[in-house]
């Protein structure tokens, strides 16, 4: 199933996640015993699905109509348990409430890890943590890129700052796939 979809993303040149970066959110998913996921940018469902397969429930964030209808395709052919709802709308004009979850999964618009994050920790559980992935951005330097991409790439610098800082959470950054974090509320 997922090798279906990776597939397409691929061929159809959809940015997903990383083999090492699955890996790596799959292990974290058994290490700090995750149920209940929210993740922000749905793309074709690729993620979301795999975390699906790994027992977790994903409500999933997705504002592009082309990726909503790919990921709606995706989700009736493999998403048998009904384990992944989809939310087919802008994470950060979102305004209804939701659940609380184990795990909060940021892989969108990198310009907005910032907003997500403010917006969405609160309705993550106490003991639950904040993966982000992109932080490395395909290890591009400032100097080979054009200047939307520098300024992209001064965004993703300032989060990762942000999030060093952050008072409530202690966050641990990995050369893992494109970069990730674990970020996870400091005990009081």
């Amino acid at each position: 199933m997922l090798s279906r979809i990776k597939e397409y993303a691929l061929k159809t040149n959809v940015p997903i996640i990383t083999d090492a970066g699955l890996l790596f959110l799959k292990t974290a998913i058994s290490t700090y015993k995750i149920k209940d996921v929210l993740e922000i940018g749905t793309a074709v469902g690729y993620s979301a699905l795999a975390m699906a397969s790994y027992g977790c429930f994903v409500d999933t964030f997705e504002r592009d109509e082309e990726m909503i209808s790919q990921a709606m395709i995706h989700l009736d052919m493999f998403d048998e348990k009904k384990q992944v709802k989809l939310i087919p709308f802008d994470a950060l004009k979102y305004t209804s409430e939701l659940r609380s979850y184990d795990l909060i999964f940021i892989d969108a618009a990198k310009a907005q890890y910032e907003k997500f994050f403010e917006k969405y920790t609160k309705y993550l559980r106490e003991d639950g943590i904040v993966i982000c992935d992109n932080l490395s951005f395909h290890d591009l330097k400032p100097e080979n890129v054009n200047r939307h991409t520098r300024q992209l790439l001064r965004k993703i610098d300032t989060f990762k700052n942000y999030l060093t800082m952050h008072p409530d959470f202690n966050t641990t950054f990995f050369d893992v796939g494109d970069g990730m974090s674990i970020s996870q509320r400091k005990l009081k």
